[in-house]
């Protein structure tokens, strides 16, 4: 069984659906641009300090910590967010100050910004997030449409680096400097009311650059800590006993909290991206993870509600928490939502002691089990059976299907689009079991890196370039720009970005991809396929 077959009918709305919880409170989205003007100018003066040859990597790292919480983040009190924006603020202010003195010092003269917004200690929210909307206004009427698209696909980007950097650094406790100053130098360019599209575009395949280089590493160092992958089934059913559902994509994470669970009466069960973990050879030992809870990734307000145990929010798993009982939610993130308990350098006694005063699972419900993983040297094998197939033309087409973002709506797209599809196509699926004859399908439970890792090695036989290969990246996230530009950016020709949901790519954005990438948008799966 695969791991989208694992679904009633109705568990479409256990996705953001169901109460528009995928949508973005106007507060929350007003005072994301305020912090982008903390954080742009923040990156200005710190990048003069570097310049100085001063240390600025605690500067750097705030600055990709607050990008990160951004993208995962949206359910915040005012007091909460007053607080964030004086944090933002309190570092601005002392990295100016730390650079005018520092000009001082030389006794060279100092380049300023003007900071635009008025803050004292008695300025209320409403007031802050009113001028920063003036502000923003004031800077996107100076700009064509083209350009604001631009710049917002820069700054989602410059999200997904940050995310990367966080992941990587949470699996190896190592920072990437040249991610972090390549971070810096992409807010610093939002710091300019007139740039040029070109600029802009450079700007942003200096970042996607970066991004793929990150999520090599990522794929390294998974391998490294957790090792090998391997091809397993992952059990979908409860056992009775007490339990903690961990969420998101935080294998670090999981991995600390099974070791500080290993002799506790309490099972583990992962939920949504950490369904790869099970694959990896190192989570085997432990005996209490259990299997794999719920039926999508993100935002499943259903399955986190019915779970009778503790819950465990990874960093950067974009959860939608705003209808359910705070009590035993606990996080990794550094801003956490209201409710939700801080769980700090991997001290997880509050956790297991939440767990063992839940209810718990009374009685136990059987499942189907589900592939995960594969064989290394059978994968490879193949795939350079496709390679040689591909060459004698025996293949003609070659479709590869991207991760899933586990829609109904979006599962139907491609089941429609195999039936079409031209004769002599092969296709390569990360995410849906299609009825199809000819399709390799290979559940990575949607870890971008071994994505990355499985496809390098595909296109170092086959060129991406070909104009007999088709590409659809499928999940609407915040890293989905970056992937889809650096497709594009090495040569990729076909590249397909699914429909996205107007909160996560905004209609007009996804038109600027097409005219400046060339990305095409998922229409009609008959038309798409006849296309192709």
């Amino acid at each position: 069984m695969f791991y989208n077959y694992y679904r009633d009918e109705g568990s479409e709305y256990n996705e953001c659906t169901a109460r528009g919880a995928c949508s973005i409170t106007p507060k929350m989205s007003s005072l994301q641009e305020v912090l982008i003007i903390f954080l742009r100018q923040i990156s200005f003066y710190a990048l003069m300090l570097n310049k100085m040859e001063e240390d600025i990597s605690q500067i750097s790292d705030m600055v990709v910590e607050s990008l990160a919480g951004l993208i995962s983040t949206t359910d915040y009190t005012d007091e909460q967010l007053l607080g964030l924006v004086g944090k933002q603020y309190a570092l601005l202010v002392k990295t100016k100050r730390q650079y005018l003195q520092m000009c001082k010092n030389k006794d060279i003269s100092c380049k300023e910004i003007k900071f635009g917004l008025e803050v004292t200690p008695q300025t209320t929210l409403t007031e802050i997030i009113s001028q920063g909307e003036k502000l923003v206004i004031d800077k996107f009427n100076q700009m064509s449409a083209s350009q604001r698209n631009l710049y917002e696909i820069l700054l989602a980007v410059i999200k997904s680096v940050c995310a990367n950097i966080i992941s990587l650094k949470d699996n190896n406790n190592q920072n990437d400097e040249n991610a972090k100053t390549v971070v810096l130098k992409g807010l610093d360019l939002l710091n300019h009311s007139k740039f040029s599209e070109s600029r802009v575009k450079s700007k942003i395949k200096e970042l996607v650059k970066a991004d793929e280089n990150l999520l090599k590493e990522i794929g390294d160092f998974q391998r490294k800590i957790f090792g090998q992958i391997k091809e397993v089934k992952v059990s979908h059913s409860t056992e009775i006993g007490k339990a903690i559902l961990v969420a998101g994509g935080g294998l670090s994470e999981l991995y600390h909290l099974l070791e500080a669970t290993e002799n506790k009466e309490v099972d583990v069960y992962t939920h949504g991206d950490l369904l790869i973990a099970h694959a990896f050879e190192n989570f085997s030992k432990f005996k209490n993870l259990k299997g794999h809870y719920g039926s999508c990734s993100e935002k499943c307000i259903l399955d986190f509600a019915t779970f009778p145990g503790a819950i465990l929010l990874t960093r950067n798993s974009s959860q939608n928490i705003e209808y359910l009982y705070r009590g035993r939610l606990f996080t990794t993130e550094k801003f956490k939502p209201q409710g939700v308990v801080q769980i700090v350098n991997n001290d997880f006694r509050k956790v297991i002691k939440s767990a063992l005063e839940a209810k718990g699972f009374a009685k136990g419900q059987k499942r189907d089990f589900e592939n995960v993983g594969f064989d290394t040297e059978i994968l490879k094998g193949e795939l350079n059976r496709i390679f040689e197939k591909f060459t004698n033309n025996e293949i003609e087409k070659l479709v590869i299907i991207g991760i899933a973002n586990h829609s109904r709506q979006q599962e139907n797209y491609f089941k429609t689009l195999s039936r079409h599809l031209p004769e002599k196509t092969l296709v390569i699926s990360f995410s849906y079991n299609l009825d199809y004859k000819d399709t390799l399908t290979i559940n990575v439970g949607n870890n971008v890196a071994i994505v990355y890792e499985i496809l390098t090695y595909l296109f170092g036989m086959i060129p991406k370039s070909s104009d007999r290969v088709s590409i659809f990246v499928t999940k609407c996230d915040a890293g989905s720009i970056s992937k889809i530009i650096a497709l594009k950016e090495n040569g990729a020709k076909n590249v397909y970005l699914s429909n996205c949901a107007p909160n996560v790519i905004n209609p007009s954005v996804q038109a600027t991809l097409e005219d400046a990438y060339g990305i095409k948008t998922t229409a009609d799966p008959e038309h798409d396929a006849k296309k192709l």
